[in-house]
């Protein structure tokens, strides 16, 4: 019996079965609200997707927990310089990491709104829908709030400029066959029209400042007691 090819995910974000695995950590989203016509595709798209003979092959995040990423911050996986907060010593505890990015970044006015748009449909280690600013003041309006956001806690990713805004709907546990790979493709490419139709002006609210314990939930931190 040939044993399954995991990807590195295994471990990291996910169990081999496809159960969220500890990755604690903070960040700042835009929540996806179930009322936006891109929730209800994408979520049968998923949907989809799971039926098929590639669908096990995948860990489908909850759509609860759709949202588009603003800025990464800390990672407890990742504590390299360069990408973790110079003036925060590496050998914190998460608690006290969350803790430094609230008082960094809670003072800081978020975008009252952000319009982006849906490209089209990445499907390499993880299935993501890619996003950009749908109008030159989102576009604006991101690049000055992730400078802010930078500058107030000292937290610059080397691929800050180039940063590819995205929508994650699932990560890849299991090396796909080559007969597997076409499937994926036909699916992607028969519902990428729907799924751009459905995310042509996606409205955001204000992003959020947010902590989790792994990929499948989300909690603002200003209700986290800081």
């Amino acid at each position: 019996m040939t044993m399954p090819r995991y990807t590195r995910e295994v471990g990291r974000k996910f169990y081999a079965d496809g159960t969220p695995h500890s990755f604690p950590g903070n960040t700042i989203i835009c929540m996806l609200s179930p009322t936006q016509p891109l929730f209800q595709v994408a979520s049968a798209f998923q949907a989809a997707l799971g039926k098929t003979s590639v669908g096990a092959k995948f860990a489908f995040l909850p759509p609860a927990s759709f949202h588009m990423t603003v800025m990464d911050l800390l990672c407890d996986q990742a504590r390299d310089p360069a990408h973790w907060a110079h003036a925060l010593p590496r050998e914190s505890t998460m608690a006290e990491a969350d803790a430094f990015v609230y008082a960094r970044v809670q003072p800081l006015v978020p975008p009252a709104e952000l319009v982006m748009r849906v490209v089209g449909i990445f499907y390499g280690n993880n299935l993501m829908l890619t996003l950009e600013p749908a109008d030159e003041a989102t576009r604006t309006a991101l690049h000055t709030y992730r400078a802010s956001v930078a500058a107030a806690t000292g937290i610059r990713f080397p691929d800050h400029d180039t940063y590819g805004f995205h929508l994650s709907l699932a990560y890849r546990l299991i090396e796909v066959t080559p007969a597997e790979a076409q499937v994926l493709a036909k699916v992607c490419h028969n519902w990428g029209p729907a799924l751009q139709a459905a995310g042509a002006a996606l409205v955001l609210p204000p992003p959020q400042l947010c902590r989790f314990d792994d990929m499948s939930n989300f909690v603002p931190l200003e209700t986290a007691g800081y």
